[in-house]
């Protein structure tokens, strides 16, 4: 593995000029500079980045915790994050806490110890006071933590787009159907928001969140068939999440009962578009981007708001439109 030395000497300067150079530090010539990265790049030399913490002030580093990668949002997320590092000079250190409580505790603490810059976390632990304690900068996505910013797509008014939706499909009856989610998650604002515009409307909306599962486990299907047996009053369906309302369309033994009625989603990711599922699309993109301008702002020591919530949009498709015309 090529060291600093190997530039150097390649490159035919000191080990120093290297450094400083490496560091963007003295007044170094434009064609030393040339000459020198030609030779990093000629030995595919990779800065210790670590090592290069411990000589400076900032490693130029940014943690990021999120409690699945393979959910779609998250993916979605995570990339838009990474691009932002990259064109602002960071790298990024991306930690998975698969929704454990200790997990995300010990990334934390593991990032920290690795002298990242900031940390940019997507929390499920209950008592997030915790990241108040620590002496770096934290940014806080999709859930809002006292005296630590935040960044959140508009989740209430997200709720009232999809109750609109559903009512304009003339449902008089209608479900949010999802996994249990903590009250004091972000998402839980968007049901308030249903519930609230549906009481205006004097729409009786029903619910149903099913305990301890994620999208992908079969006991949040076989407990929607359950219900909806015994609510056959169910006239339409509010999904928490696209990924969701993908798999009750695809569901065979669903299929029958599920193509009758219109549903809406939550996300606005590509298999909503693909699926025709009207949906509340979160600009996830623009999240991402948000949450490093605010991280990296408080890293410089700049005042940042507490709180940043940015516009949902609704995207109206034929899971609910053909309801609208018939």
């Amino acid at each position: 593995m090529p060291t600093i030395k190997d530039v150097a000497e390649r490159s035919g300067v000191s080990v120093a000029t290297v450094s400083r150079i490496m560091n963007n530090r003295g007044a170094i010539s434009e064609k030393t500079r040339i000459k020198v990265h030609k030779a990093m790049k000629d030995l595919n030399y990779q800065p210790n980045e670590m090592a290069r913490s411990l000589q400076r002030s900032k490693s130029h580093i940014i943690g990021l915790i999120m409690p699945l990668i393979d959910y779609a949002f998250f993916s979605k997320l995570a990339d838009s994050i990474e691009e932002t590092c990259h064109e602002r000079g960071y790298k990024l250190m991306l930690c998975k806490s698969g929704n454990h409580q200790e997990r995300e505790l010990e990334m934390v603490s593991m990032l920290h110890a690795n002298k990242v810059d900031g940390i940019l976390i997507c929390s499920r632990v209950g008592d997030a006071s915790i990241y108040t304690k620590y002496d770096l900068p934290i940014v806080s996505i999709d859930r809002d933590i006292e005296k630590v910013p935040s960044v959140t797509s508009d989740n209430y008014h997200g709720g009232i787009l999809a109750a609109q939706v559903l009512i304009n499909a003339r449902c008089k009856a209608p479900l949010i159907f999802g996994g249990e989610v903590p009250e004091y998650m972000e998402m839980d604002l968007r049901f308030k928001g249903f519930r609230d515009e549906c009481a205006k409307k004097n729409v009786k909306s029903l619910e149903l969140f099913v305990k301890d599962c994620d999208s992908y486990q079969e006991k949040l299907f076989t407990e929607f068939i359950s219900f909806v047996g015994k609510n056959p009053q169910v006239d339409g369906v509010f999904v928490t999440g696209d990924m969701i309302a993908a798999k009750l369309l695809c569901l065979e033994k669903i299929e029958k009962f599920i193509k009758n009625i219109p549903v809406v989603g939550f996300d606005g990711i590509e298999i909503s578009e693909l699926l025709g599922i009207s949906t509340v699309a979160q600009p996830i993109q623009e999240m991402g981007e948000c949450a490093v301008d605010l991280l990296i702002r408080k890293v410089e020591g700049k005042m940042v708001p507490e709180r940043s919530i940015l516009p949902v949009k609704l995207i109206e498709r034929k899971s609910t439109l053909r309801f609208r015309h018939e």
